[in-house]
């Protein structure tokens, strides 16, 4: 492997890329469900140009930083990761991820005339860079700072209908929804460095989109639902079921994958089924992805 390819590879392990186009879905659901909810303004695709760039450099912010944040407790637990590894310098990855903050916020300032309602959008984005930068800095202090996690996913949802409009009543449910599921997903994912399952209750906060079926109005809604159920239920016993051959690490991989099918129930709720489909797509390639660049 060459020097280039090398630094490359450091670069989207520090990223955890893999992760990627879950951000992707979010926005997707959240500005097409807004738009269904009534929302004045069309979507545009300049809005597309602006808003996915922009919360893709926020999330991958947010990873850098959890590195740079992280590197002595890694070391600690000799937590292989690229600082540790002295791929790369925590100096440079923290200029980098500063920059990145500062230019995805530029990016959506600059989106500010698609939406109807900018103070949402501000607030928004607030709250959104308030729960990356807190969870960063509490994650390896406070057991229950996992909803910190849960809130970037709440407040990236909620970011991404400000882009378009207020956000409808049901894009709050969708986005509360999401953030629980994620934050249990996070729960889990505490221990995974050992191996270890501390607590099953987790996981029923990770069912918490099953409440989104309550709004279904849609016959296709279910097909979805049950693949999504389907593969956690599935892989929950092959990588939880037995405690003395417990795979948690993987676990946390599969929850991160069925995101996309989380996104797809929400584009149910839209009518978007081709949105939908698109989301079945990306949730087909993670795990693909996933082999190549570690998602957590």
């Amino acid at each position: 492997m060459s020097s280039t390819d090398s630094s490359l590879r450091t670069w989207l392990t520090l990223g955890r890329v893999s992760n990627l186009p879950t951000v992707w879905t979010n926005a997707l659901a959240a500005v097409l469900l807004t738009a269904n909810a009534g929302a004045a303004t069309p979507v545009q695709p300049l809005l597309w140009g602006l808003l996915l760039p922009a919360l893709s450099l926020l999330y991958l912010a947010g990873m850098l930083l959890n590195d740079v944040f992280d590197a002595s407790w890694d070391r600690q637990q000799q937590n292989p990761r690229p600082i540790v590894l002295g791929l790369i310098s925590k100096q440079r990855v923290s200029l980098v991820a500063w920059s990145m903050l500062l230019l995805a916020l530029l990016l959506l300032l600059g989106g500010s005339q698609f939406s109807t309602e900018p103070v949402w959008r501000l607030c928004s984005v607030t709250l959104l860079v308030c729960f990356i930068l807190a969870y960063n800095l509490l994650h390896k202090k406070y057991k229950h700072s996992v909803w910190l996690m849960g809130g970037c996913r709440f407040a990236l949802y909620l970011t991404a209908a400000a882009s378009l409009a207020e956000p409808p009543a049901v894009l709050w449910l969708s986005a509360l929804l999401l953030g629980i599921y994620v934050s249990g997903l996070t729960y889990l994912a505490q221990h995974e460095h050992r191996n270890q399952l501390v607590n099953r209750w987790p996981v029923l906060l990770m069912l918490s989109p099953l409440l989104l079926s309550f709004y279904a109005s849609v016959w296709w809604f279910w097909p979805f639902l049950l693949l999504w159920l389907g593969w956690l239920g599935w892989h929950y016993w092959q990588c939880l079921g037995n405690s003395e051959h417990l795979r948690v690490r993987s676990f946390i991989g599969i929850g991160l994958a069925a995101l996309p099918l989380v996104d797809a129930l929400v584009l149910a709720l839209a009518n978007q089924p081709l949105a939908s489909l698109a989301c079945v797509l990306v949730f087909v390639l993670l795990p693909r992805l996933q082999r190549w660049i570690r998602p957590t």
